[in-house]
């Protein structure tokens, strides 16, 4: 018995790298303190930093407010989680009970300072289509900065992210609701994730309509799940499948590990039985 219950406890020990793997935070963040989130509702973005949009003109983040807004921060030569976040935020767009342009706005940063307005046309082309013609390609802008621009924005809502030596940066992915006068009204993680691209980010429309509702009306909402999704820069092609695998197997140990410790239960009660039967006689 004691055997199959130190089983059991290594094969929880075994699933549950695999299955948590990808939330691992890292250190050394921009600005301090380990890559994630620090939650930062209630407070207001500095909306004089100006930065560059997708066609080279200089834009305040005040000229890009008045209205609720959605906030994305990525790094536009990212091959990894970004293009998956971005996509799925633009299939969901269409479905809003709120108009983009009209009631809401998008606005997507590079938090790389060598990104250039040039790649952020590139890149915001592929993500106005995704959205389809009933969403207006003005709704959404695409900016990119200098290092202090993009320091003082990211640390303004708690973003913090570290730039690898080699391939890119590590980050958390999350969206972040703005009210129309630039405060943070609400951080909303990805809904549904399966690490790899052949499993989409998906946003629930009901959860951006009821953010972009809070938005508007300029409240705070804290409460910011912990288990958030990340991007590494540093993941070779296929470990996806790699993760997907071994977590797999530890899920199929962990349910023979539970076959096991049930059967020898049973099977003591029968000992146990059998032994007060003899004794009776």
């Amino acid at each position: 018995m004691k055997t199959a219950l130190w089983l059991l406890a290594l094969a929880t020990l075994l699933v549950a790298p695999s299955l948590h793997g990808h939330e691992t935070l890292g250190t050394g963040g921009e600005g301090g303190g380990e890559i994630g989130i620090e939650e930062k509702t209630g407070q207001t973005l500095p909306t004089d930093l100006v930065f560059r949009d997708e066609n080279g003109a200089t834009v305040r983040l005040a000229d890009l407010l008045g209205k609720p807004a959605i906030l994305t921060l990525v790094y536009y030569t990212c091959e990894h989680v970004c293009p998956l976040m971005l996509s799925g935020l633009s299939k969901a767009l269409p479905r809003l009970a709120a108009r983009g342009g009209r009631d809401y706005r998008v606005i997507t940063v590079s938090f790389d300072e060598t990104d250039t307005p040039e790649k952020a046309h590139d890149v915001r082309k592929n993500y106005i289509k995704a959205a389809g013609p009933e969403f207006p390609a003005e709704a959404w802008t695409f900016l990119t900065g200098d290092r202090d621009r993009i320091r003082k924005l990211t640390e303004s809502v708690g973003f913090r992210f570290k730039k690898d030596r080699v391939h890119g940066f590590d980050h958390p992915v999350v969206l972040i609701f703005l009210s129309p006068a630039g405060k943070v009204s609400r951080y909303l993680q990805v809904t549904q994730y399966q690490y790899g691209a052949e499993y989409p980010i998906a946003f629930s429309s009901f959860d951006l309509n009821v953010s972009l509702a809070e938005a508007a009306e300029g409240k705070a909402v804290t409460g910011f799940r912990r288990a958030l999704l990340y991007c590494f820069s540093h993941e070779p092609p296929g470990l996806s499948r790699f993760f997907y695998f071994i977590a797999t197997i530890g899920l199929v140990t962990l349910a023979a590990m539970a076959g096991l410790f049930l059967y020898l239960r049973a099977s003591e009660r029968r000992y146990r039985r059998g032994r007060e039967y003899d004794l009776e006689r």
